[in-house]
């Protein structure tokens, strides 16, 4: 049951053996032996004396875990009474509002599959997933309904059961004790559910839904355990837009997270009460399992964000108020933006301050050291969580964490709190730099090709593909078992590991450096992370570097710090310098350059994340050739200072 933890190798061995290592392994049998359950009854047994806390937050108005609860019995009652039995697979194309959790909850309780897939996928690719869920119920709420209808109605479904984002809205939101006056029209959507049902014989509202499950007089079954399928999500489809892998996670993955949270595994500080945020779309499992699930199994609340936009992100956390927050970096750069340059929420010179935004975890794609440093010059002036106590002691400000971890995982990289452990065990790691920390129950290494083709563990701070092997690991990839085996790698001792599909390092402490996605294409030379990092080593004066490469070029795009004190043409002066310095001289001539202007941002994809196909699509658009800039500095007497790139 513990094979994989027992592999002797670098780090991870001396993290097994470890106090915290040993109760890992304890708590990973107990899980096998006690709460051989599903997800709804592990997660309601842990809540158990805590069914009048607060589980859910939604535009002001609060749910408590028992309202939470009863409210999912009742829809289960209704999924009985449709005639779904156990293994069925149920199509939920729902927003973050209260009834996604209710839907799911009692889809989990009688063992159904749920199939959390998003509106704005390629129109075949949407048709193919209607076919494959069961024809008795499809849930989808009324934002949804409209993108997707033509695609649902022409599937024979016995009934299209419409949820609203007004089901669950305060009736008098301003009686709310956390009404945000300024924000009053968040409080309110037009009611399209009604219009919906009206128009098409097949549709019901979830009211009605739940009416018809008060026939059903059998009692409730509690089905599923560790191995049953559960969660059926998506990639990003960043790969191939539109056309993103489905992935499947059993109930172990949410179990198992969830208990390795617990502050006595993870050593996380015990903080009761707090608040999570869950706005990122629900196809993916960072919301349900990361955002969701693991936010109610330690006790705390679910603020629920149906809106995803991130020129309104900003406003989403005045409104909601999250102590704990995933949120892309691209949407987090735009935040920082609005506070710092645009002065949103700056009324007569007094910047409304964030004291309850107590961790902040920038997700989802690469964090550069320059985008860390602007975003925690904002988190910084705004006093993030300086409102929120830990251990008794009240911060200055909030905690950025480069967090990580792909949906195939499970979201095993989101390591809570990495800052605050940065500052606790600074003398003790030799003040070095440390990035997602490592956890008992997991195995990760890096991964690389010697001169025989064959897979070898990388050497302390030597890049390679990383890998690893937990029990929140995918189950597969639905229907596509060409490319659940590609995520498998064997290495030359015969470990099969699964693949993160990013490359980075592993440091002496154990920690994970991730430098960037895997290159589509080998390259002996040079990698496009590799020319970001001498770029962004001027982390006063750049913000980040995207590059990437086109055919046999390579265009890099690049925004400056906003209040950078030094003139643009120094900036770029001292940046030719460093690339000529840094690079082999065999790429030199193929590389371009584009600067972004300040208060735009870089392309993004529906998921938040940027938009590496957007970038190659522009191609050389605005950009001017490095040896140009070269041509051009070569002859001034005064040589501008470079930063030498440390070794790693």
């Amino acid at each position: 049951m513990v094979e994989f933890l027992l592999i002797k190798f670098k780090m991870n061995i001396q993290i097994i053996k470890t106090k915290k290592g040993l109760k890992a392994i304890k708590a990973l049998i107990e899980l096998e032996q006690k709460d051989n359950v599903s997800w709804y009854e592990y997660l309601k047994n842990r809540n158990k004396k805590n069914m009048n806390g607060l589980a859910l937050f939604y535009r002001g108005n609060k749910i408590s875990f028992k309202e939470m609860f009863d409210r999912a019995d009742s829809i289960a009652k209704s999924m009985c009474q449709s005639g779904l039995v156990e293994g069925d697979e149920i199509g939920i194309c729902v927003s973050n509002t209260p009834e996604l959790i209710y839907i799911i909850l009692a889809a989990n309780r009688l063992g159904l599959k749920v199939n959390l897939f998003g509106a704005n996928y390629n129109k075949d690719f949407l048709s193919s997933i209607v076919d494959g869920v069961n024809k008795k119920v499809l849930f989808v709420s009324d934002d949804n309904y409209e993108k997707i209808s033509k695609i649902i109605q022409s599937k024979n479904i016995d009934n299209i059961v419409v949820t609203s984002l007004t089901d669950s809205l305060p009736k008098n939101p301003e009686l709310c004790d956390e009404y945000e006056p300024e924000l009053d029209s968040y409080y309110h959507f037009e009611n399209k559910a009604k219009t919906i049902v009206k128009k098409n014989n097949n549709c019901m509202r979830l009211s009605s839904y739940i009416a018809e499950g008060k026939k059903y007089s059998e009692q409730l079954p509690n089905r599923g355990n560790l191995e049953s399928d559960f969660l059926i999500t998506y990639t990003s489809g960043s790969t191939k837009i539109g056309f993103p892998k489905e992935i499947i996670h059993k109930n172990r993955s949410l179990i198992t997270m969830g208990r390795f949270h617990d502050p006595e595994l993870c050593g996380n500080p015990k903080i009761p009460g707090l608040r999570g945020l869950a706005h990122i779309h629900p196809d993916s499992n960072t919301d349900v399992i990361t955002c969701i699930s693991d936010n109610l199994m330690q006790g705390y609340s679910i603020a629920l964000e149906p809106e995803y936009d991130s020129k309104k992100a900003l406003d989403y956390i005045i409104l909601n108020k999250p102590n704990y927050l995933n949120i892309t970096t691209s949407f987090l750069l735009e935040i920082a933006k609005q506070y710092l340059i645009d002065k949103k929420y700056n009324q007569d010179g007094k910047k409304r301050k964030l004291p309850f935004l107590l961790a902040t975890f920038a997700v989802g794609e690469v964090t550069q050291k320059g985008e860390e440093k602007f975003i925690n010059k904002f988190l910084r002036e705004s006093r993030a969580g300086s409102g929120v106590s830990v251990k008794g002691f009240k911060l200055p400000f909030t905690f950025l964490s480069i967090g990580g971890g792909d949906c195939e995982h499970g979201g095993i990289f989101y390591t809570l709190w990495k800052s605050l452990y940065q500052k606790l065990y600074t003398p003790k790691l030799g003040r070095q730099e440390i990035g997602m920390l490592p956890v008992p129950y997991v195995v990760v290494t890096a991964l690389k090709k010697d001169s025989h083709g064959n897979y070898v563990e990388c050497s302390y701070n030597e890049p390679g593909i990383i890998v690893a092997n937990s029990y929140t690991n995918l189950s597969c990839y639905k229907n596509n078992p060409q490319a659940t085996n590609s995520l498998v790698l064997e290495d030359n001792l015969g470990r099969k590991w699964v693949s993160c599909k990013t490359y980075g390092y592993i440091d002496k402490v154990g920690a994970v450096h991730v430098k960037g996605r895997l290159p589509e294409k080998e390259n002996n030379i040079i990698q496009t992370f590799d020319i970001d990092d001498v770029i962004t080593l001027d982390t006063k004066n750049i913000l980040s570097s995207t590059t990437i490469e086109n055919e046999t070029k390579y265009i890099s795009t690049i925004q400056f710090q906003p209040f950078t004190k030094i003139s643009k043409s120094k900036i770029m002066e001292s940046l030719t310098q460093r690339l000529l310095t840094s690079l082999p001289s065999e790429i030199i001539d193929l590389i371009y350059l584009r600067i972004i202007p300040e208060r735009e941002n870089y392309p993004t994809t529906a998921s938040g994340k940027r938009n590496i196909r957007a970038l190659e699509e522009l191609g050389l658009q605005d950009t001017i050739k490095l040896t140009n800039l070269i041509d051009k500095y070569k002859n001034n007497k005064e040589k501008p200072k470079t930063l030498v790139r440390k070794k790693q």
